[in-house]
């Protein structure tokens, strides 16, 4: 039974690894932001506007994408709200001309407004056309991890960094 327990656990570990080595290939200390607050007196597209451009500069220093792309996602955002639950919203543009795929992260604690209702956890999406098809699970469950309340509570609360939001995101998706 110990062996067994002990084989189960290395096999978690090494699963756990190769998942976070994934999630790695799309996210970066770089472009990782707690706290992330609502702006008093500022209307919810303003303060959209300001997230997708803060989140966008962190992009754009590493060279994946450029101001236009950025523009890109806000005229995107300004279409419909790209809030797919009520904790996460995704914005991105509708063109591919990143460098390569990559996400920019804002964590808000409390949830600040994002369209019609508020969210604690802004992911801006740059995609790269030919990261699209490698890039499509891990973007499948992130909206299904930030689907449930308690997953998202969970890593709002222990992200106060990179590395704890990188840890809590590939202990929720393993779940």
């Amino acid at each position: 039974e110990r062996v067994r327990a002990a084989a189960g656990r290395v096999r978690r570990g090494r699963r756990l690894g190769r998942l976070r080595a994934e999630l790695e290939r799309y996210f970066d200390a770089d472009a990782f932001v707690s706290g992330l607050r609502a702006q008093p007196g500022v209307s919810a597209a303003e303060s959209e506007d300001a997230v997708i451009r803060r989140l966008g500069a962190l992009l754009v220093a590493q060279g994946v994408i450029d101001e236009e792309y950025v523009e890109l996602t806000i005229e995107r955002e300004r279409m419909s709200s790209t809030a797919f639950t009520d904790a996460l919203a995704v914005p991105h543009a509708l063109r591919m001309t990143a460098s390569r795929t990559a996400i920019a992260i804002g964590i808000a604690e409390p949830s600040i407004p994002w369209g019609e209702g508020r969210v604690q956890v802004v992911a801006l999406v740059a995609f790269s056309e030919g990261d699209r098809e490698a890039f499509q699970t891990v973007f499948e469950q992130l909206v299904e991890v930030f689907s449930e309340r308690e997953s998202v509570q969970r890593i709002v609360r222990r992200a106060t960094d990179f590395a704890g939001f990188l840890d809590e995101l590939v202990a929720v998706v393993d779940a």
